[in-house]
């Protein structure tokens, strides 16, 4: 099951879904609500955070794909989407097989190094200021779609102390299989923040890999081969009756 990034619609990733297929895997996207085909409209009356991403758009999208097949469950988290499995973790531990963290980083400016901390540090804060006051968050401009004010409340304070959440981190430390992938040029997840989300799963058993090419944050949506081909390598062993979470 593919979370997408903010602002990215599920058709975004139709060229991975269409390469991992003839690879074998059985492949959901998902739309989070009021993006892409989603029938809700955020506005100023809109109220949810990554909570209610997490228990009720994954828990619900997990649910159905459950029923469809009887094999291992990878969440396959790119960008908001491996935060958002952070969050789920932490709420309800093993709702999933095996996780993926493609080009997902934390927004955490510590994990960045040098002036690549100051983005994160300011950029999030004020897009929060000005969705409060606004009531929503219009960052199309920014390839983040129009958000709920309260969403990205929680990605500021998230950015601001490593945790989505005002109460503190309940990590989980379930052992599942955890494979971790990060790109060059990628100012968005560079290692150093795909590393940090990796430890808000500290129980995981943990496959870490980078790649130079397909460069940047969304690049490999464009050229899925090297992550599907380590997809699958990685699959064969870790999941493994035995190795599941």
């Amino acid at each position: 099951m593919v979370l997408p990034a903010l602002g990215v619609n599920a058709r975004h990733y139709q060229r991975f879904a269409e390469t991992a297929s003839a690879q074998g895997f059985s492949v959901v996207t998902l739309d989070y609500r009021g993006q892409g085909d989603s029938t809700l409209t955020i506005s100023r009356t809109t109220r949810f955070g990554y909570a209610d991403l997490a228990t009720g758009d994954l828990t619900e999208a997990i649910a159905c794909a459950r029923e469809r097949g009887d094999g291992p469950l990878l969440l396959v988290g790119h960008s908001l989407g491996g935060q958002l499995t952070a969050a789920l973790e932490s709420i309800s531990p093993g709702e999933f097989d095996g996780l993926v963290l493609v080009a997902a980083g934390t927004p955490h400016w510590r994990a960045f190094t040098g002036c690549a901390r100051l983005a994160p540090l300011i950029l999030p804060t004020v897009f929060a200021a000005t969705a409060r006051l606004r009531g929503v968050f219009d960052g199309r401009r920014f390839g983040f779609g129009r958000q709920s004010a309260q969403l990205i409340g929680d990605w500021a304070r998230m950015a601001r102390t490593g945790w989505w959440s005002k109460t503190p981190a309940n990590r989980s430390s379930r052992s599942f299989p955890l494979l971790a992938m990060s790109f060059g040029d990628d100012g968005l997840a560079p290692a150093s923040a795909v590393d940090a989300l990796v430890r808000l799963f500290p129980g995981a058993r943990t496959t870490r890999t980078h790649f130079d090419d397909p460069a940047g944050h969304t690049g490999w949506t464009k050229q899925p081969d090297v992550v599907v081909e380590g997809l699958a390598r990685w699959v064969t062993e870790a999941l493994t009756p035995e190795n599941r979470g």
